[in-house]
């Protein structure tokens, strides 16, 4: 296990620093409880560690009211999606730090995939989850405007 540096909620502090599954689950915690405020764009964490390969770095999206989320993993080898194996590219919208994100509804998984996920990013040290399936083109698909 490493440290993880939490960039969740903007803070004069800067990120949170998780050292144990139990922070983990804390901040997860915080972002369902968030979620769960009306009217409110499901929360996104990005979480950041230093590897033997350099670096790793997760996103990871808590949607409650849908039951669902996603995450993203990338290090210096490249870049993947979460999906869930439709062919569903619609807009989700997901807020970091009060910037909107969108990803593609085939992006989101079970909840308990992706908290389960998380951890398995934090135990291996930044290794891509097994426990989710991946995608490595992961855009939005937007209607013609001229239809």
């Amino acid at each position: 296990m490493v440290a993880l540096e939490a960039s969740y909620a903007i803070s004069n502090r800067g990120p949170q620093i998780i050292n144990s599954p139990e922070e983990l689950d804390d901040l997860l915690n915080r972002m369902v409880t968030d979620g769960r405020q009306d009217g409110q764009v499901p929360p996104l964490v990005e979480l950041f560690c230093d590897t033997k390969d350099g670096w790793a770095l997760a996103y990871i999206g808590v949607n409650v009211k849908r039951g669902t989320g996603f995450m993203t993993h990338s290090n210096p080898a490249g870049s993947v999606t979460s999906f869930n194996g439709t062919n569903d590219r619609s807009a989700v919208e997901y807020s970091y730090m009060g910037h909107l994100r969108e990803i593609p509804a085939n992006a989101e998984a079970p909840l308990d995939d992706v908290r389960k996920a998380a951890h398995e990013f934090f135990t291996s040290a930044g290794a891509r989850p097994t426990c989710l399936t991946w995608q490595e083109d992961a855009e939005v698909e937007r209607p013609d405007a001229s239809e």
